[in-house]
């Protein structure tokens, strides 16, 4: 009879302590369930920090990209500012120089009026002298010029002389020059061309009163 009191308690307590065993393991269960819930939440809570990270990082970039274009066109700005005002510096400069030669043309060129005016009175005075004394002031003058026949030769039946002054000494085509000899005067050619140094005139013969030849002197007129 003990022995049956002692199995049935016996057996009683197995009983409560599978039950509570049990007990345990739903309760484990549970607390397995809810950790793995908790695990998939923050492994779903870590990828999206991730993502928030690579954002983070492209953004971190962009800015950085960007801070460096700014930087660079904030340097471009600035030297265009340097530029633009060594630009004005150099403008105000030429500004006031052309004001300075400005006033200075100014007053040269008033007293070139004041010499222009003085001179046209001169002319003037020296045109009614002129006249008074029979001369043409509007007739072109023949600058006073000396020198020699250099070559005679004939062309077309008239005879053609190269003399030893020419343009730079103001003979043009037209003019004309005696040609003499000693005191002996030979006639009048009328210049054809010129050179520097050179011209080549022919001989007018309703004016020729002897044979030209090399050596022969030639004058100009006063008037052509």
């Amino acid at each position: 009879a003990n022995l049956q009191a002692q199995y049935g308690e016996q057996v009683s307590q197995l009983k409560a302590e599978q039950t509570a065993a049990l007990q345990d393991v739903s309760k484990l269960e549970t607390e397995r369930a809810q950790l793995a819930s908790e695990n998939a939440q923050l492994a779903q809570e870590r990828d999206q920090l991730r993502i928030e990270q690579r954002e983070a990082a492209a953004l971190v970039a962009a800015t950085e990209e960007n801070n460096r274009r700014l930087a660079e066109e904030v340097a471009a700005m600035r030297n265009l500012i340097v530029e633009h005002q060594t630009a004005r510096d150099q403008a105000f400069t030429t500004t006031l120089q052309a004001t300075t030669d400005l006033h200075t043309t100014a007053g040269q060129l008033a007293s070139l009026q004041e010499r222009h005016q003085q001179i046209t009175q001169q002319l003037a005075t020296a045109s009614a002298a002129l006249r008074d004394g029979g001369i043409d002031p509007s007739s072109e003058v023949v600058p006073r010029v000396r020198g020699k026949v250099a070559a005679t030769r004939r062309a077309d039946g008239t005879q053609l002389i190269e003399i030893t002054v020419g343009a730079d000494d103001g003979i043009k085509p037209g003019h004309t020059v005696e040609v003499f000899r000693g005191d002996r005067y030979l006639g009048r050619a009328s210049i054809l061309r010129t050179d520097p140094d050179r011209a080549v005139a022919r001989v007018m013969r309703e004016f020729q009163q002897g044979p030209i030849q090399e050596g022969d002197d030639v004058a100009t007129k006063l008037r052509s």
